[in-house]
């Protein structure tokens, strides 16, 4: 089902954008395809976000809980619901939103991992798709495809620039939604600060043994990230300074 579903749609947009790109560079189909999934995605990735900004607003709050807790965990658990409800909060929100993502990017993995090999391709491609010459030609003759980015990395291949890439990126993109005013003594900022590391050499890491397409994938969908997430809190600075701009404009005028 999720072949059906997911994996052969995306699939197939993959090849469409392939064949209708002059050059018809592999690298820059995959650059597109993770921007207009990005979009589409658009509206559960907003909830997640302000529900990120949400839980970093309140962080300070937290610290403040854990400090007059003093280890009292039931008292902590009480004191954190109440602060949850009162803010309207939920706690597992976010965690909702990504679960819900989560077969979309198992679907692009394997999309990635699947169209490098051109055996595949034959496959799982749509009628209509394979009617492009671009297609025709990667279906008779497989050999001849040689998937790659601007016609000097392999897209079949890892790529040690990608990779550290795709990690930097992963990091920014970590880092941009990371309190800056939260105590270090805080165990949850410690753990938040060492996935904020983590998870980027994870990426590097991973990224050195798979094919290269996917490392531009995640490379593309956390610049794309950094874009949405500024959006997010861009506007949220832009409502804050129209509340006060009207604030100063309903002010009594002095005689």
């Amino acid at each position: 089902m999720l072949r059906t579903i997911l994996l052969n749609p995306i699939f197939n947009l993959l090849l469409l954008i392939y064949a209708l790109l002059p050059g018809h560079d592999f690298g820059i189909a995959v650059i597109i395809l993770t921007i207009i999934i990005r979009i589409l995605l658009w509206p559960l990735v907003k909830k997640q976000l302000l529900h990120q900004k949400a839980m970093r607003d309140i962080q300070p709050e937290i610290t403040k809980i854990k400090q007059k807790t003093k280890g009292d965990k039931a008292k902590e658990s009480k004191m954190m619901m109440e602060l949850f409800k009162e803010k309207e909060i939920n706690p597992f929100g976010s965690l909702g939103l990504a679960l819900l993502q989560f077969p979309i990017l198992i679907a692009l993995f394997f999309v990635l991992r699947d169209i490098i090999d051109p055996s595949q391709i034959n496959e799982a491609v749509y009628g209509f798709v394979s009617s492009f010459d671009a297609v025709k030609d990667i279906i008779s003759n497989p050999s001849s495809f040689h998937p790659s980015l601007f016609g000097v990395i392999d897209m079949a291949k890892p790529s040690v620039l990608l990779a550290v890439l795709a990690g930097l990126a992963q990091f920014f993109q970590a880092r941009q939604l990371t309190p800056k005013d939260i105590s270090k003594s805080d165990p949850s900022a410690r753990l938040g600060f060492q996935m904020m590391l983590i998870f980027p050499v994870l990426t590097v890491i991973i990224g050195l043994q798979l094919p290269s397409a996917l490392a531009l994938y995640w490379l593309t969908s956390s610049l794309v990230a950094l874009v949405q997430q500024h959006m997010v809190l861009a506007e949220d600075v832009n409502f804050m300074q129209r509340l006060l701009n009207r604030g100063k404009t309903n002010e009594p005028k002095r005689r």
